[in-house]
């Protein structure tokens, strides 16, 4: 059904100054995610073509932990492999998904954004249901997390919020 709501390629330029890349990262019969030797070389390639656009992946899972979410292991197994490729290529955001947890790691112009979850009526920690919002603009992605039916706050004052209650 995604790809019928969806159809998005898996490299998709949507103008002169933005391109959206998708990588698959589901594996049968397995929670865990993996992007594999072949897709991370496709990666690569693909990503060093588009060197004066701004760049976005999309994945399911996520490549680096989430706190409070009960897992702190690396969502996608071979992270380590495809961090290097995005930070080598100059990759501006990564889209995951997954725990349904809204979150941000920057890495400088690297900004890794997992999205929450607009539907569920399961709580996540502290936050509601959220889904985000990308405004890009001379160069800069600026992520903001729209509370359904509520607030939209940059998604880096939340993030320093939950650091300083986390410190109490």
């Amino acid at each position: 059904m995604f790809k019928k709501f969806f159809p998005f390629e898996a490299i998709n330029e949507l103008d002169d100054d933005i391109v959206l890349v998708t990588v698959g990262t589901a594996r049968p019969d397995r929670n865990n995610g993996e992007v594999g030797y072949r897709q991370n070389l496709w990666l690569e390639r693909t990503m060093k073509k588009y060197k004066d656009k701004i760049k976005i992946i999309a994945m399911h899972h996520h490549l680096i932990p989430i706190p409070d979410t009960g897992s702190d292991q690396l969502i996608v197994v071979d992270a380590g492999d495809v961090l290097r490729t995005i930070l080598d290529t100059k990759v501006d955001v990564v889209l995951c998904g997954y725990k349904h947890r809204p979150w941000a790691w920057n890495f400088g112009k690297l900004t890794v954004v997992n999205a929450g979850t607009a539907t569920s009526e399961r709580l996540r920690g502290l936050f509601e249901n959220t889904y985000n919002i990308l405004t890009i603009s001379n160069k800069k992605v600026q992520v903001d997390l729209k509370i359904v039916g509520g607030k939209r706050l940059p998604i880096d004052e939340i993030m320093n919020a939950y650091s300083q209650f986390d410190d109490e």
